[in-house]
C-alpha cells in the first residue's frame, strides 16, 4: 500500500499534532463546513465534515486515517447516503491485517483530494481550536 503523497500527509500531521487519544479538535474559520478531527486510538484518526439534517449531525463525509512508520494511510470513507467503504482492514492493535486495492486507490486519490481542499478552505490551517 502507498501512503499518501507528503503534502497531504502534512496536512494530517497538521491536524492531528498533539491529540491525545480520545481528543478532538474543530477548525473552523468561518466560511467554509468547520474540519472535526478524532483521535481514536495510537494509530488512527477521523478527519470529518458535519451537518444538521432533521436535528441530528450527520457526517459527510468521514475518513479514517492510519499513521504508519511510512506515512498516512487512508483506512476507511463514511459519506452521508449511507455509503462505507473500507480499504484497510486493522487488528485491535492498529496493524494492518488486509486490503483492498481498488477501494484503496479510490480513497487514495479522494484523500488527496479532500485534504488539499481542507487546506485551502480553512486558510492554511492556522485557526486550529481545542474543542471543550
Amino acid at each position: 500500500m502507498k501512503p499518501l503523497a507528503k503534502n497531504a500527509g502534512d496536512i494530517l500531521d497538521a491536524l492531528t499534532a498533539g491529540l491525545e487519544i480520545g481528543g478532538a479538535r474543530k477548525i473552523d474559520n468561518g466560511t467554509y463546513m468547520a474540519v472535526h478531527v478524532d483521535r481514536l486510538s495510537q494509530a488512527t484518526f477521523s478527519v470529518a465534515h458535519y451537518f444538521k439534517q432533521n436535528g441530528e449531525l450527520v457526517c459527510d463525509p468521514d475518513g479514517v486515517f492510519l499513521k504508519t512508520a511510512a506515512g498516512w494511510l487512508p483506512v476507511t470513507l463514511q459519506l452521508s447516503t449511507g455509503h462505507y467503504t473500507v480499504a484497510v482492514e486493522l487488528d485491535g492493535n492498529d496493524k494492518p491485517t488486509g486490503w483492498r486495492p481498488r477501494q484503496y486507490r479510490e480513497l487514495h486519490s479522494f484523500a488527496a483530494m479532500w485534504l488539499r481542499n481542507i487546506r485551502e478552505q480553512q486558510g492554511g490551517l492556522r485557526n486550529i481550536t481545542e474543542n471543550t
